[in-house]
């Protein structure tokens, strides 16, 4: 994903009047806003919970962060390509779902589109459009294909060695999931998590069924355009938002087509809510990309999720 100097959450909580026993905290790691919002009558546990939650989302960062020369990614886009590599089962564990994502998506979801992401970076820093040929010469070595694991040995190779990995679609949802998982561990059974828009409700705030979160509309940050009521639930929006860039007077998103190499422009946010954030994260990066008419057939494949969409004519969609 391309970086942005100001990183919106795409979900507001819907509170009243402050809450007793409510503790708060936002940071910035993975590239955006973190923000844990914890009710508990036991302060000292909860404060010490979401400590640990903040450690295992750094824990994560250092995994999955490209940027980070010495990150796990980093050293496997450096040698998989070369030869065969060895992953630790957390890092194996993620690319396999990210497979998986790829395949019923027919690679509209893919994390080889790392090449792709980094030709409009430069695109972006040097204020011109990439020409057609650097973009189709790009796509020779994009694409889910390319990654080839070996669950017996627990490492993966790469069939083109200038294929790279990039987890933008997917890490901060799974981050987000981790991140679940330790509160439950340190005995946190209401919380909200919100990893750049990336959410789970786990439990329900004080005097409350659920948590009540509102969908922000894509051109108007400060109008609601629907409202959630999420409890055990995940939700992840992807959207152009304030990550965006203007070339050329053109406008375009910051979330790549992996199938042709340009930003998508037929949608302009895509929510879904679904059991885990992590695969929430993904399909609304996938239905994205494949847009309100061509989604509604793998949209159907799932019996457990709700999908939004605004598409390029600020139409609203609901699925189901």
């Amino acid at each position: 994903m391309l970086k942005a100097f100001f990183v919106p959450l795409f979900f507001l909580l819907l509170s009243g009047c402050s809450q007793p026993n409510l503790i708060k905290e936002t940071r910035f790691l993975m590239d955006t806003l973190v923000e844990i919002s914890v009710y508990s009558a036991d302060r000292p546990k909860a404060l010490e919970a979401v400590k640990q939650a903040f450690l295992e989302i750094e824990r994560i960062e250092k995994i999955f962060s490209r940027f980070d020369k010495d990150s796990e990614i980093s050293r496997v886009n450096t040698l998989a390509g070369i030869k065969e590599t060895k992953l630790s089962s957390e890092l194996f564990g993620l690319i396999k779902d990210s497979l998986y994502y790829s395949q019923i998506s027919e690679g509209a979801f893919d994390i080889t589109a790392a090449p792709l992401v980094d030709v409009w970076a430069i695109a972006r820093r040097d204020g011109v459009v990439p020409d057609s040929k650097t973009i189709e010469s790009t796509l020779e070595y994009v694409g889910y294909k390319n990654i080839k694991l070996d669950g017996e040995r627990s490492s993966v190779h790469f069939l083109d060695k200038r294929t790279r990995l990039d987890f933008g679609g997917i890490a901060k949802g799974y981050a987000v999931d981790r991140t679940k998982e330790t509160l439950l561990s340190h005995g946190i059974k209401n919380a909200l998590i919100n990893i750049g828009g990336n959410i789970f409700a786990l439990g329900s705030p004080p005097g409350r069924k659920a948590w009540r979160i509102g969908i922000q509309h894509p051109r108007y940050k400060n109008k609601i355009i629907f409202k959630l009521n999420l409890k055990n639930r995940a939700a992840a929006t992807s959207g152009d938002y304030e990550r965006f860039f203007t070339l050329d007077k053109k406008r375009f998103s910051h979330i790549i087509n992996p199938l042709d190499g340009w930003p998508v422009q037929d949608v302009m946010s895509v929510t879904v809510v679904a059991a885990t954030a992590e695969a929430a994260d993904a399909l609304s990066t996938a239905f994205f990309v494949t847009g309100a008419e061509n989604s509604q057939t793998l949209i159907r494949s799932f019996d457990d999720i709700e999908v939004f969409m605004f598409d390029k004519e600020s139409r609203f969609i609901k699925y189901p």
